[in-house]
């Protein structure tokens, strides 16, 4: 039982030519043996590795790489700073103008209207059918306790 080794294993064939030299390098055929109209061989015999085509990427060095990293760390907590920064303030604003409102409420009901209680119920309904719907208002007991 005869078996073939693996092609990475056979030995080199030697040439037609020299019988000493082997066979592998550039091709020895110099005439057209199949290929284009053009003439071109069919196989093109390797000027360069693949490997030169593609140019390797030079990596950062060990100090660049954590400076960078120190950085970015430090851009984003003054980013969290910032954005908590103007949240507060957003929060703050927004109680002023509350605050602002209710004592706005406060000022017209005191100075811009007399008000006077209605206890009779048939007053209200006729208040209330009529046009005039809009002139009642609730207003709290204690408004009407400080004058």
């Amino acid at each position: 039982m005869d078996v073939d080794p693996p092609p990475s294993k056979r030995a080199a064939l030697p040439s037609t030519d020299d019988p000493d030299k082997p066979s592998f390098g550039r091709p020895t055929y110099d005439g057209v043996i199949a290929g284009k109209v053009s003439g071109r061989k069919w196989k093109q015999p390797r000027q360069h590795r693949a490997s030169a085509v593609k140019v390797s990427k030079k990596g950062t060095s060990f100090e660049q790489r954590a400076k960078q990293k120190e950085i970015k760390k430090a851009y984003k907590e003054r980013m969290a700073e910032l954005k908590e920064e103007i949240r507060a303030n957003k929060v703050e604003k927004r109680k002023q103008r509350e605050e602002r409102e209710k004592r706005k409420q406060e000022n017209i009901l005191k100075s811009g209207t007399k008000f006077q209680k209605i206890t009779n119920p048939k007053t209200l309904k006729k208040i209330a059918k009529s046009k005039q719907k809009k002139l009642l208002k609730v207003v709290p007991d204690d408004v009407l306790k400080k004058k």
